[in-house]
C-alpha cells in the first residue's frame, strides 16, 4: 500500500494539504484520488472517513466522483491516478 506521505510527495502536495477541508481543486483531486486508492486496497469509507476527518458519506461521494470520471482527460486526476499506479484498461 502506498503510504500517503509518498503519495503526497509524488503528486506535489502537502501531507497538511491532503488532511485539511481545502477546496482547492487540486487539493480535492489529490484527496479523492488516494480515497479511491484505499477504497481499492480494501478499507471501508467510514475508515477512511476516520483517517482524515471526513464522514463516510463525503468519502462515498468523493470515491464514486474518481470512479465516474476517471474516463475523462483532466490534469489533476491524470497525474494522481499515475501516482497511485492506476492503469485504465476496460471501463467497468
Amino acid at each position: 500500500m502506498i503510504e500517503l506521505d509518498a503519495y503526497a510527495r509524488k503528486v506535489g502536495v502537502s501531507v497538511s494539504d491532503m488532511l485539511s477541508k481545502s477546496r482547492k481543486p487540486e487539493f480535492v483531486a489529490a484527496r479523492q484520488v488516494y480515497w479511491f486508492y484505499l477504497r481499492s486496497c480494501g478499507l471501508g469509507f467510514s475508515e477512511i472517513g476516520r483517517r482524515f476527518g471526513w464522514n463516510h458519506a463525503t468519502v462515498l461521494h468523493g470515491v464514486k466522483k474518481v470512479r465516474d470520471f476517471i474516463w475523462t482527460k483532466d490534469e489533476y486526476l491524470e497525474r494522481y491516478l499515475d501516482a497511485v499506479g492506476y492503469e485504465k484498461t476496460v471501463r467497468t
